[in-house]
């Protein structure tokens, strides 16, 4: 029992010995500090650039579109001078249509194209349904866009004006064709409304735990291989599962580091953030409940890292493997974007994909099952755990140092 007690004991030693030579040296290597100020500068800076072009783009459409007449080009517009006059004064400039108008609409030289039939006359004055044809290309956005949904206003407008005219012609109130008046209230909190942006954190914290570690899983393992010093530290009084865990606490402590500092930075720029559309608050609560559920992710992104960088021979080598495996696990959190999903037993056990979703609950503000949370973060653990086993049984082969 006394000599099982002291190996333990000699083996924390070890890991801590190798684990703070590990920090000082990679507090001294100033890629690693980069990383870290980088990370905090330039996280906010991308969301809020992104933010802020979103939004002036948003307003410049808008306030062309008022200040401005849109062009219109339609086909027949003789059959129909009422409607003509009325779209123009509904901020529509009327221009003649190209012979082929469709391939013109195809080809981007005409925005929309509306076209008013023949018997378009003989049906609106018997008070039949006439019909106009508004040929576009739904694959545009921006300002066409808002153009052809401007131009489906005005038209619903006029003729639901003249619905109201031919009832009180007949003697009949207008009112009787609405039956149903719907009023919308929109009850959602101000973050929940933000949803670029709450798909977006994800992606920027599961990157930057990648990048905060990178330097540092890479230095302990093919640059030192490089260098000749991965030799010496293996005849030193401590087993080779030492040497791996105290490189992989090294590198999860810049790793989690990079994550508080993007975390902080983050808050203070929301609490300041000169856009008006945008009201997310990131608190302390907040921010100590992403990093304690990404923690398990930090150790599996690491261990993946040390892992891998294990293998190369070169410092360049590891860098160019590592730097693409740093975007791998942002791949599944694409589903965050186009399905929307719910934090479910069937999608909290994927790696990264369970963090962002537990990231975005936590921003909403809203509830998490305690069973969820922790089948995300063991599931995690889990990973990471096969990775370190992996690497420490690559560490006990005498080719690691080949």
């Amino acid at each position: 029992m006394k000599n099982t007690a002291a190996t333990r004991s000699n083996q924390l030693r070890m890991i801590w010995i190798i684990f703070r030579k590990e920090v000082i040296d990679n507090f001294r290597d100033r890629r690693t500090l980069n990383t870290i100020l980088g990370a905090t500068i330039l996280v906010p800076l991308l969301l809020f650039s992104f933010l802020w072009f979103a939004e002036k783009t948003i307003k410049d459409e808008t306030d062309s579109i008022s200040a401005e007449a849109i062009q219109l080009a339609v086909v027949g517009a003789e059959h129909a001078p009422n409607l003509m006059n009325w779209l123009e004064q509904s901020n529509f400039a009327i221009n003649d249509a190209p012979k082929d108008y469709e391939q013109a609409v195809r080809d981007g030289e005409e925005r929309m194209i509306l076209k008013i039939t023949e018997d378009y006359p003989k049906r609106f004055a018997t008070g039949e349904t006439a019909p106009l044809l508004l040929i576009h290309d739904s694959s545009i956005v921006g300002l066409e866009k808002i153009g052809y949904q401007s131009l489906q206003r005005a038209i619903y407008t006029y003729g639901n004006r003249i619905s109201s005219l031919r009832l009180q012609a007949r003697g009949v109130s207008p009112k009787v064709i609405h039956s149903i008046q719907l009023n919308v209230s929109d009850v959602a909190p101000s973050e929940l409304r933000n949803t670029q942006v709450l798909t977006m954190m994800p992606y920027l914290i599961i990157i930057f735990i990648m990048l905060g570690g990178m330097y540092l899983a890479i230095d302990t393992t093919a640059g030192e291989r490089e260098n000749g010093s991965l030799e010496t530290l293996l005849i030193q009084p401590a087993s080779r599962k030492s040497i791996v865990l105290a490189k992989l606490l090294a590198t999860m402590l810049f790793s989690a580091l990079t994550l508080f500092f993007v975390l902080l930075s983050l808050a203070f720029s929301f609490k300041f953030l000169p856009i008006e559309s945008f009201e997310i608050t990131l608190s302390a609560t907040k921010i100590a409940v992403i990093l304690m559920i990404n923690l398990p992710f930090v150790f599996l992104g690491c261990s993946l890292m040390v892992f891998l960088a294990s293998f190369t021979k070169s410092y360049k080598e590891a860098q160019s493997y590592l730097s693409l495996m740093a975007i791998v696990p942002s791949m599944p959190l694409i589903l965050l974007s186009f399905l929307s999903p719910e934090p479910s037993l069937s999608n909290m056990w994927i790696p990264s994909l369970s963090q962002g979703l537990i990231v975005i609950e936590t921003l909403k503000g809203e509830h998490i099952d305690l069973a969820l949370i922790l089948l995300s973060m063991v599931s995690s653990a889990l990973v990471a755990l096969l990775f370190v086993f992996m690497t420490i049984k690559l560490y006990e082969r005498e080719r690691i140092l080949g």
